[in-house]
């Protein structure tokens, strides 16, 4: 009988294609919200991002995005997303390049590795701005003063307990029709260590009291 080495490399491809075959069977269908994150979870949700079965992956992410409403300028919000340190890792590695490697993922979840994300896009009422609201940067770029429209808006995160942002910030979204200021991107931070498993709510109240709610089960997401 022949026995037959393998060499380090092909050793190190094997491991990974176990790794990869165990993560696809139970990985992403194994779902509760756990935190902190262990090195073994970060290491299985690198290896679930680098899949080549894109359809299975864009699946899982999708379970952290919400469309609460029509994403018109007729709506005042769009959709809502749920960042979680696990998810950020099958994002992150999912969007990489092939020289993207686990032990800068465990870098890259090592940086966040405490908050929770929350995105919401939030749109202004249909009809341009008025002339006077126009301005241009230095560059000459055209601006509209309403920039920070968005801080009218209220934010409201809740489980058994209303979980307060440790930091929000927006950035204005601008048409790629030339119409000039359309919405804007809010992102809210939120302490990892007052998320639990359970029903996660994030509303969203406009000016005039219009609320958009979304629902994350984090019994079932990571």
């Amino acid at each position: 009988m022949t026995v037959r080495y393998l060499g380090k490399d092909k050793l190190n491809r094997l491991l990974k294609l176990i790794i990869l075959f165990l993560t696809l069977a139970i990985g992403a269908e194994c779902c509760a919200f756990d935190w902190p994150v262990s090195p073994e979870a970060v290491r299985e949700a690198y290896f679930f991002g680098q899949s080549s079965d894109r359809a299975t992956v864009a699946k899982f992410l999708g379970q952290y995005i919400r469309d609460p409403q029509p994403q018109d300028r007729s709506s005042f919000a769009g959709r809502i997303e749920l960042h979680t340190p696990y998810q950020r890792v099958v994002e992150r590695s999912s969007e990489s390049t092939a020289n993207y490697s686990a032990q800068q993922a465990q870098i890259d979840y090592a940086a966040q590795s405490d908050i929770v994300g929350v995105r919401v896009f939030v749109y202004l009422p249909a009809g341009g701005p008025a002339p006077s609201d126009i301005f241009s940067d230095s560059r000459g770029h055209i601006l509209d003063r309403r920039e920070n429209f968005w801080r009218e808006f209220q934010f409201r995160i809740t489980q058994e307990h209303v979980i307060e942002p440790k930091k929000i910030l927006g950035q204005p979204l601008y048409s790629r029709r030339g119409r000039g200021l359309s919405g804007a991107q809010v992102d809210l931070e939120l302490d990892a260590s007052e998320i639990s498993s359970g029903e996660l709510m994030i509303q969203v109240m406009s000016p005039d009291h219009r609320i958009v709610t979304a629902h994350f089960d984090l019994d079932r997401l990571k």
